[in-house]
């Protein structure tokens, strides 16, 4: 049997003595951190400090006079379309057709040319339709003025041709359409001849 150790009744005394210490101390800091009397942030320098700022952004260096002007003009935005007049009025486009551009055939199905102009009198009639008649793509072809009489329309086919009561050979022979030359020639029907079925369609 040993002998127990000098000393050694007396450090259960010294344990408890520093235990109810630490416990005293930790009652102290709860209750200061609860009122606010102690800074909880983290001391300047620590590493919980450096961890929780943001990281510094990049420094970008402005661009110099020189290479602005370099740099491309980005393109304008396109204005928001108008809206329509109050007075603007919709065609049915079943039941009319464009002109101008427009083939013009002889009732054989033969084409003589496109039509370029319309020529009206002074009330607004149509008096005679232009044409441009022969020649191969603009190159020795003579404009030609139509009586108004013998052309034909079908509005309820628009790609196709503007009909017209003559053949080659009458437009090959007729005078050629001058606009500023007096007087205005434009040919018609021959005389004493009946007007053809479609007049005034």
């Amino acid at each position: 049997m040993t002998a127990p150790r000098a000393g050694a009744g007396r450090s259960l005394p010294a344990v408890l003595l520093l235990l109810a210490g630490l416990v005293s101390w930790s009652a102290g800091m709860m209750e200061a951190l609860a009122a606010g009397a102690v800074d909880s942030s983290p001391a300047a320098g620590s590493s919980a400090s450096l961890t929780a700022q943001a990281p510094a952004a990049p420094i970008v260096p402005k661009p110099s006079a020189e290479q602005q002007q370099r740099m491309p003009t980005p393109p304008a935005q396109p204005a928001p379309p108008k809206p329509p007049p109050d007075n603007a009025k919709e065609l049915p486009a079943r039941q009319v057709m464009t002109l101008l551009g427009s083939k013009a055939q002889d009732l054989a199905g033969e084409d003589l040319g496109p039509v370029v102009d319309i020529v009206v009198d002074r009330s607004g009639r149509p008096r005679a339709l232009v044409i441009d008649f022969g020649g191969f793509l603009g190159v020795g072809s003579r404009k030609i003025a139509i009586d108004w009489r013998l052309v034909h329309f079908r509005p309820e086919n628009q790609d196709a041709p503007v009909l017209l009561h003559l053949d080659r050979a009458e437009l090959q022979a007729a005078p050629e359409f001058v606009p500023d030359v007096e007087p205005l020639r434009m040919l018609g029907p021959p005389p004493n001849a009946p007007g053809p079925p479609y007049v005034g369609r």
